[in-house]
């Protein structure tokens, strides 16, 4: 899981399909958040100002939020980030890698837990799992 520290406080990120919705209802449909928090304008390519725009702030502040406060209540802890909060928190050079933490918790997300072929017969579901941890460590 994705994870980034603001103020000292660590900020568990996930991205599943619930988040999705919020942040295209917040912010913007998914290809524009995600050129609007790496930093580019979707409106205009050549506008230099964008990457420390207030725009650009507050696209990146709502969606640490909603993936933060998702993945805290997820932990059952209290979900209680605020836009203010993060911007307050976040130091003017921990804004890119604040960017980068999201879209690759947004990546993350959507990668499939789904097998693409059903095995026949029984299963071994221990095993699997191994096999998986085995995957994700490579």
């Amino acid at each position: 899981m994705v994870s980034i520290t603001l103020k000292g406080r660590e900020i568990p990120l996930i991205y599943t399909t619930y988040e999705m919705k919020q942040i295209q209802e917040e912010i913007a449909p998914i290809g524009r958040t995600i050129s609007m928090i790496a930093g580019a304008n979707p409106d205009d390519p050549e506008d230099e100002n964008f990457p420390t725009s207030a725009k650009r702030l507050e696209a990146l502040a709502k969606a640490v939020r909603i993936m933060g406060n998702a993945a805290l209540e997820e932990a059952g802890e209290t979900a209680d980030l605020t836009d203010k909060k993060i911007l307050r928190w976040m130091r003017p050079d921990e804004v890119m890698m604040t960017a980068n933490a999201c879209i690759e918790a947004m990546n993350e997300g959507m990668t499939s837990e789904i097998p693409k072929e059903k095995k026949e017969g029984p299963v071994d579901v221990t095993l699997e799992e191994i096999e998986k941890k085995k995957e994700a460590v490579s």
